[in-house]
């Protein structure tokens, strides 16, 4: 599948390049999707975000120059991308679980982060309810944060909580009575790829104030809040009813390992939408383009 492939370039690209600079364009260009998008990918694939597997891929093999030669530890720690060898010890040493001059001084258990390699399994266990439609242009009125992408799963949620404690929930609920449009109920949306960049990233929750249709009604924004506009475009759409966190946790990694490789469509540069509705109901928009 030339999806599994592109993966696998990326992996390559990465494993060629650990000592030195790994390029978002290239990652970009062999994936072919955002930076954003292939991070998000990759984190659900490989339970790991990409960052933690490049610099577990780069200590890994740091540990076999530590012990099989007689470079300096800061040459070893420069060539690996560390500006010092005090950063470098710290990192080693949270990995592996000692300092590199113990390392190579005695003989001490160390930790190894292989290459990774994606192929297809075919699981057919779970069942995915989704349904693809081509979608008109729409807005989302509501609020956004600028966060670290590294930050996210821990900021997200007190983000809902800020949003719920200052009004801001209320005010959106006002929204979503005059502006009962799909996607419905109340939004979460992270902004990346093309909207941001690979070590920062934008949040919105919001709800859906217009649908580029002749029957919907355009619903002002609310004072404090900011607009959105996302092109017409072609949305693979997943049922994602249940307990939150899990029950959307649990769309994502199905979508990526088993329902893209198999379906012929690539990912469109946008952002996932999660819509949450009442008694654990919610849905997950993924845009998608034919290859």
């Amino acid at each position: 599948m030339d999806w599994i492939k592109n993966l696998n370039q990326v992996i390559d690209y990465i494993e060629n390049n650990l000592t030195g600079e790994i390029v978002n364009d290239e990652i970009v260009k062999l994936a072919g999707c955002s930076i954003y998008n292939f991070q998000r990918m990759f984190s659900y694939i490989a339970d790991k975000p990409l960052s933690e597997y490049i610099r577990s891929r780069k200590l890994t093999l740091a540990a076999f120059d530590i012990i099989n030669s007689r470079e300096r530890i800061i040459d070893i720690a420069l060539k690996y991308g560390y500006e010092s060898q005090d950063s470098f010890a710290r990192a080693f040493k949270h990995f592996h679980g000692v300092l590199p001059s113990t390392a190579r001084n005695q003989t001490v258990q160390l930790k190894s982060c292989p290459k990774i390699s994606f192929q297809i399994t075919v699981k057919g266990a779970n069942d995915m309810n989704y349904q693809i439609e081509q979608w008109p242009a729409f807005k989302i009125a509501g609020i956004r944060k600028h966060i670290s992408t590294a930050d996210a799963f821990q900021i997200i949620p007190q983000i809902w909580d800020t949003a719920w404690k200052d009004g801001t929930m209320s005010k959106l609920l006002e929204l979503f009575q005059k502006a009962d449009y799909r996607p419905a109920g109340f939004i979460g949306m992270a902004i990346g790829g093309q909207w941001g960049n690979s070590e920062e990233m934008d949040y919105c929750i919001g709800v859906t104030n217009y649908v580029d249709h002749p029957s919907c009604n355009y619903v002002p924004v609310p004072e404090g809040m900011e607009e959105l506009d996302l092109p017409q475009a072609t949305w693979v759409i997943f049922n994602a009813d249940g307990e939150l966190p899990d029950a959307v946790q649990k769309i994502y990694k199905q979508f990526y390992t088993e329902w893209l490789p198999n379906s012929g469509y690539q990912l469109e540069d946008l952002p996932a939408i999660e819509t949450f509705m009442q008694d654990n109901r919610q849905e997950v928009w993924i845009a998608v383009k034919q290859k």
